[in-house]
């Protein structure tokens, strides 16, 4: 078989060839990179996709998370206030309330040079006087030079007993102390500037409040009853001449039951009495002149403080015998009242009202009489509420301080700061919970 000869190539002819072949693989590899490229942008978009579904998915959940919590600071806020420590410092005329302590309670110290001091109600047991009386009656004088003792019963409401210095400026008269039993009530604590007296009435803590004002008119179920003491007095009388007066009171030695009024002079040789007092009981306490500085008498802590207390009332029923008729009046003169950060001014016979009476004012923490204009008890207290409110009508208040809860732990500035930044995030969200199609 025959060789047939190989055709020779040119140079120029293996280049063009050469190149066609790399032109190809370059192709071929271009074509791979750009389905590759393709392949990974679609898995790309894919993902992102995905991803940006999640994200709107997030995004609901953090707007309706973000939206009830929104909704629970709202209701907090408005619905569940909570209990808030207030204060206050007022002047006022009058005021009563319930002593809520445990155990017997200082009330009145060291008041001496006493003018005169008037007893109304009942003492549970009888009174003994020692020492020698006479009278400007014949009679009774005849019977009282026989005697060096009188025991006097006081038992009914309207009894009534005076002690008066037979020589008014030389008194010696002094309550030592009185006490404040458990569950009793202190009812229309004056102080009257004219007079220079304060009064008071002593009660049950769960007798209705008209026991004090008509004391005359208490059915016979709330006299038959067996009663505790309200309080326990200390009162010395000393050794120099007294006018006693007397009224509807028994006296067994002088043979006068529930008899009118007489008035008899004592010399006593026994100095001090103790009396227990039921329920109710008037004192009316004839004060020392205020023979020096302004300040003398305010200074002089006769009314004991820090008294555990509730159902404190500054205010007074003005009645007729219409008890329709019955009107009631704030004793407020003058005074402030602190919650948190704000405060309230009062002014003359606005009232104040404490919105959640439990607990309401727990504790009045001193009272002292003020001679100055304007005169009146001084009373510095404090409590917990729900907020505090001040007007001349109790229906209608002028001026109202009520906290949220967030005020308990942050301050005014921050709490709105944040019921802003709440507002401006819930803004901005809550498009993302209905997205357009």
């Amino acid at each position: 078989m025959s060789n047939k000869p190989k055709r020779k190539i040119s140079p120029n002819k293996r280049r063009k060839i050469q190149k066609l072949r790399w032109s190809k693989t370059a192709f071929k590899t271009l074509t791979k990179l750009l389905k590759l490229l393709c392949r990974w942008l679609l898995k790309s978009f894919r993902k992102f996709a995905v991803l940006l579904r999640r994200q709107q998915r997030w995004d609901k959940i953090l707007v309706i998370f973000l939206m009830i919590f929104w909704l629970i600071i709202i209701i907090g806020y408005f619905f569940f206030p909570g209990s808030y420590v207030f204060e206050g410092n007022l002047i006022v005329k009058e005021m009563s309330f319930n002593y809520t302590g445990q155990t017997e309670k200082l009330f009145l110290q060291s008041i001496n040079n006493i003018k005169n001091i008037d007893l109304q109600g009942i003492i549970l047991q009888p009174i003994t006087l020692t020492g020698s009386f006479s009278s400007s009656e014949p009679e009774l004088n005849k019977k009282l030079a026989k005697l060096t003792e009188l025991t006097i019963e006081l038992k009914n409401t309207t009894s009534n007993l005076i002690f008066t210095p037979a020589n008014s400026p030389d008194s010696e008269i002094e309550i030592q102390e009185l006490r404040l039993h458990p569950a009793s009530q202190v009812n229309q604590l004056t102080y009257n500037s004219k007079q220079n007296q304060l009064s008071f009435c002593l009660q049950e803590a769960g007798m209705n409040t008209e026991a004090c004002l008509s004391p005359d008119i208490l059915p016979l179920s709330e006299l038959n009853k067996k009663q505790e003491a309200v309080g326990n007095l200390k009162l010395y009388i000393g050794q120099k001449p007294l006018i006693v007066n007397l009224a509807m009171v028994n006296i067994p030695a002088l043979d006068i039951i529930d008899g009118e009024e007489i008035s008899l002079q004592f010399s006593p040789q026994v100095d001090e009495l103790f009396l227990s007092i039921l329920s109710p009981t008037h004192l009316f306490i004839d004060l020392p002149e205020n023979n020096q500085s302004e300040n003398a008498i305010t200074e002089i802590q006769w009314l004991r403080g820090d008294i555990e207390v509730s159902n404190v009332s500054f205010s007074r029923f003005d009645t007729t015998n219409n008890v329709t008729d019955e009107i009631k009046n704030s004793t407020i003169i003058e005074g402030q009242v602190r919650m948190g950060s704000q405060k309230i001014e009062l002014e003359p016979n606005q009232f104040l009202i404490v919105l959640s009476k439990t607990p309401g004012i727990k504790k009045i923490r001193n009272i002292q009489i003020k001679t100055q204009s304007p005169q009146g008890l001084n009373t510095l207290f404090f409590g917990e509420s729900k907020g505090i409110a001040v007007g001349l009508y109790p229906e209608f208040p002028l001026q109202k301080i009520e906290l949220s809860w967030l005020s308990k732990h942050f301050s005014q500035e921050a709490t709105n700061s944040i019921l802003a930044f709440l507002a401006a995030c819930t803004g901005i969200l809550l498009p993302r919970l209905f997205p357009e199609p």
